[in-house]
Formats: C-alpha cells, structure tokens, sequence
C-alpha cells in the first residue's frame, strides 16, 4: 500500500502546476506576437486601392471608392473624391500595432480557424491612446497570419475584423477586411454618422450591421514621406 502512494505521489509532482501552465502559456502568446512583428518587419509602407461596401442597417451609402495610404507605425491616409467614412479601427492592416510593451497579453487558447490550428490573444492596453480598450487576435501558428480581431471600445462598441489575405511584393496583406458592427445608437455621434437619423426619431439601440472592405493594386515599401499624412482641405475624412 506504501508503494502504491508512493507511486501515486510521484506521479502527482510530475504533473505541471496550474501556474507552470499559465507561465507556459504566456510564454507562447509573447512568442507569437514577436514572431507576427518579426514577419511583417520589413514592410515600412505601402499604398492600396479600396472598394468599401456598406450593408449596415438604417444607413445608406453607395459603395466607396478610394486610395489609402499607410506608413509605420501608424500613419494611414484616404484619398477620395468625396467625404468619405472609413473606419480606422480594423478598417487597414496595420502590423505594427500589437508591439508587445504596449500591452498586457493574456493568453486565451487554442482554436481550430478554417480547419488551422491558431491561438487567442486577448491584448489590452497599457496606455488607452484611442477608443479601442480591449482585443482579441486569432492568429494562425503555422502561417503567422492575424484571421481575426474583436475590437472592444469605449461606450459598448464593438466591431470584429475578419481577414482574407493574398501575396504581394512577397508580404501577405488583405484583400478583404469584412467588419462585422455591433454599436450603441444613443450616442449623437453614432446616431448621426450612422442612421443620419434626429435624436428624438426613434432609432434603434443597437445598430448593427456589415462593411466590407477590398483591396486591389498594392504597391509597397515606395518610401512615403512623412508630409504626405499632414491634413490637409484635399484630403477626405476618415
């Protein structure tokens, strides 16, 4: 009998801890980050044309044609011959943006993603510069690319990312971003750029509802200067 819990006992501190586990974990997610950094590290700019298709309810627009411009870390630039509404949050593939210092990184799990193995990450920001205050990236192991990211914000809004990508000058970039929109209609802000609706007209609680986003003709690493991200009267708003 002493041998069988002697048995049982080795067999016990053999198993990881709960805190090994949670160690172990952090370590993976703090690897892939690095590695998803380390794939896109060379591309420093690239311009694009995109076809925005709205579907979301109680607003109408017609279809969005435009150039965008973007340039690390952070610098993104719409050209159209209207104003224009383009949501900067998920709306363009910005790699530079999940630097590791910048969050605290809480891993999630595993998933199976378009029958690939990936991981969750839920990433929140030690310093809130914008309206985005949590996210959660699916990322692809194998191939290292960002599937999918669900944008928390401030005021309950929120919107998820879905991410098909192509090959250009050997860098994997969109060919389509589809947002999926689940936002809070009491806001005058909201009401107004999404419904065009009076305060008092009744809308909705929520809106939700679909944007798509193409994109087409890629040309990358140009080397744009920094003066052409300043505002300026020509430029449609973002």
């Amino acid at each position: 009998m002493k041998r069988f819990f002697a048995i049982v006992l080795l067999l016990l501190l053999m198993l990881p801890w709960p805190a090994v586990i949670q160690a172990q974990g952090q370590a993976e997610a703090l690897r892939v980050l690095a590695a998803l950094e380390k794939k896109y590290a060379g591309l420093k700019d690239y311009v694009v044309d995109v076809k925005v298709h709205f579907a979301i309810e109680t607003f109408r627009a017609p279809d969005l044609l435009a150039r965008l411009y973007y340039k690390v870390p952070d610098k993104m630039r719409i050209e159209s011959n209207r104003v224009v509404f383009f949501p900067r949050d998920g709306g363009y593939f910005n790699p530079a943006q999940f630097k590791q210092e910048e969050y605290t990184v809480l891993p999630l799990g595993y998933v199976t993603y378009n029958k690939r193995r990936a991981v969750q990450l839920r990433l929140i920001p030690k310093k809130i510069k914008g309206a985005t205050q949590d996210m959660v990236l699916t990322i692809d192991i194998g191939k290292l690319l960002l599937r999918e990211m669900i944008l928390s914000q401030a005021g309950g809004k929120v919107i998820k990312a879905e991410i098909t990508y192509g090959t250009f000058s050997s860098f994997e970039l969109p060919t389509v971003i589809r947002l999926l929109l689940d936002l809070p209609a009491a806001e005058p802000g909201i009401a107004e750029g999404f419904s065009g609706l009076p305060p008092d007209a009744g809308e909705p609680q929520r809106i939700t509802g679909e944007i798509a986003i193409s994109y087409s003709n890629y040309q990358v690493n140009t080397g744009l200067g920094d003066e052409l991200f300043k505002k300026d009267k020509s430029q449609g708003k973002p």
